[in-house]
């Protein structure tokens, strides 16, 4: 009996590891007798280590694979150096995009390895595993040590064809509290320097009887979120308008309402078919992250990317304008011919589009992109850990990088955090500073440390947005309290919003008597002086787009003053 242990290290508890699954199907497909068995072991890059390489040494197994990514390549490491110490005659094999490109280097570096997989595994490993398992020779593409310390190198495998299910394993109710993932095609049609996806605009598409079968059974699975993997959801027309109305069509039965898919797409060459198909949606059905990485033209023009970014901010602003489906951008830092001028430029501009996240990332220089030839050329320093971030560029300083660094902190927990939209609005419209001008302040003022607890970054920002020219502050504190009310279920206003007032009780009474609050909820109420309402919440239901708590809102001349 060969035993095999699939290892997937994820970076979260609530991730669920597709590629793991898709190949433990695939050994089972094609191993599938009394002579193997399979096992996947999960953990994550956050737990201890020795929790996890207890679980894997306790299979006793033949042979280990593990599942390499940018995110816990230096775990697998670790594990992987132990085992081969403590367990000599166990198989050691890596598979990934994190080893596909630099296979020979690793098995240069690290002695303890005997096998690198590049590419897609769901036939190369099966292959291999049986060669393992009845001693016969290793097949070709196989990156490995010879006899003589001589490697011989791998190839990149592609699949033929469809893989094999991934989800054999999921019944109902079995993913509660995870994030499922799911992919209807492989590749992508572009080719951007920074990214591994691109294969000179080869998509390879699946069934999509099989992706609507898997849609359904993920659908019951108890995952709230679906994400597409996809690198771009939307470059077949048509076939993403038939998963879009398949998802419609079947939701709330046998979809469950509340379950969100999530895609990622290229803004600018939605039609207006497929808009107006996204706007019928069900709110909440649907989620969507579009790329923009940078508005400075010749910059994309660097790495490959091409976009028309008229239609891009039009059709972005009409998915926003729907209202019913979360909309995500992305900024990338450190590309070429950004520098600092052009990074505000870049974030003036997506920020005004006012989608519900505007992630700001920083380049990252992956092992086979087009970017690591081009790294010196570039003068992109980085570092050789991971995740290979941008240290510098030609035309970014390292301590401009780092300032951006701040400014992506703050700007993650007052705005992407969805805690501050209303007081953000206000401070912006009446202060006359541009976004990027008022982060960048605010980066310098309160600092940007995530730890700082709630309230007392909430005190630091009050301060702060009280100095500014034009701010009123009363109104801002009205502003910041309807934010906490909206999206903190605790009934504590922090105390800098507080004002004593003695009509307080009365209004609590009044509302408790006309608008009981429903058992078991916890209400928060507070006096807005710069409107004269009273607003409260009850914390128990949340908008399915922003998140937000409903809030109640009513005149002060109505409330028995």
């Amino acid at each position: 009996m060969f035993r095999f242990v699939l290892v997937s290290v994820n970076a979260k508890f609530i991730h669920t590891p597709l590629a793991a699954s898709y190949l433990l199907g695939a050994l089972r497909d094609k191993l599938c007798g009394d002579e193997f068995t399979f096992r996947t072991v999960e953990g994550t890059i956050n737990e201890k280590q020795d929790a996890l390489y207890k679980r894997i040494a306790d299979e006793q197994p033949d042979a280990v694979g593990f599942s390499c990514y940018i995110w816990n390549i230096e775990t697998v490491l670790s594990l992987a150096e132990r085992l081969k110490q403590e367990h000599p005659g166990t198989a050691v094999m890596l598979g990934g995009p994190e080893v596909s490109f630099n296979s020979r280097e690793l098995l240069e570096k690290y002695g303890f390895l005997d096998y690198i997989l590049c590419g897609e595994g769901e036939e190369a490993l099966p292959a291999l595993v049986r060669c393992l398992g009845e001693k016969s020779e290793i097949p070709d593409g196989i990156c490995t040590m010879r006899s003589g310390n001589e490697i011989r190198p791998g190839r990149l495998h592609k699949l033929s064809g469809d893989p094999p299910s991934a989800f054999g394993d999921v019944s109902e109710g079995s993913l509660q509290n995870k994030l499922a993932y799911i992919e209807a095609s492989r590749g992508c049609p572009f080719s951007c320097a920074f990214c591994l996806s691109g294969e000179k605009g080869n998509v390879r598409f699946f069934s999509l009887e099989r992706v609507k079968s898997d849609i359904l059974t993920l659908a019951s699975s108890g995952a709230q979120t679906v994400k597409f993997v996809d690198r771009t959801f939307n470059c077949d027309k048509k076939r993403a308008q038939e998963i879009l109305r398949f998802i419609k069509d079947n939701y709330g039965e046998p979809i469950p309402d509340g379950v969100c898919f999530h895609f990622e797409i290229a803004a600018d060459i939605l039609d207006g078919e497929t808009l107006a198909l996204i706007g019928s949606m069900p709110k909440g059905s649907v989620q969507f992250e579009a790329g923009i990485q940078s508005f400075n033209p010749k910059t994309l023009e660097s790495v490959r990317r091409k976009a028309d970014f008229k239609k891009l901010e039009e059709n972005l602003r009409t998915l926003i304008s729907f209202g019913s489906c979360h909309v995500h951008t992305d900024l990338i830092f450190g590309l070429p011919y950004e520098d600092y001028a052009s990074a505000k430029d870049s974030f003036n501009r997506a920020f005004a589009l006012g989608a519900n996240m505007l992630q700001l990332g920083f380049l990252k220089v992956l092992h086979g992109s087009a970017l690591e030839e081009k790294a010196k050329e570039y003068e992109i320093e980085y570092s050789k850990n991971p995740p290979y971030e941008v240290v510098s560029t030609k035309w970014l300083r390292a301590d401009e990088i780092r300032k951006l660094h701040r400014i992506e902190s703050v700007f993650d927990r007052l705005y992407n955090s969805g805690r501050f939209k209303r007081t953000l609005r206000y401070v912006l419209s009446e202060s006359g500073l541009s976004p990027f001008a008022l982060f960048e302040s605010l980066a310098e003022s309160v600092g940007a440390e995530s730890s700082v607890p709630l309230d007392t970054f909430t005190e630091k920002c009050f301060a702060f947005f009280s100095s500014l020219p034009g701010i009123d502050k009363m109104r801002l504190r009205d502003e910041m309290i309807t934010d906490r009310v909206a999206t903190n279920a605790s009934a504590v206003i922090p105390k800098c919003l507080q004002i004593k007032d003695g009509r307080l009780k009365t209004v609590k009474r009044f509302f408790t008597e006309k608008i009981p609050p429903e058992k078991g909820s916890i209400r928060t109420l507070a006096i807005l002086y710069s409107s004269g309402d009273v607003i409260f919440s009850d914390h128990r239901k949340k908008d399915k787009v922003s998140g937000e708590y409903e809030i109640t809102r009513v005149k002060e001349q109505d409330c028995c003053f």
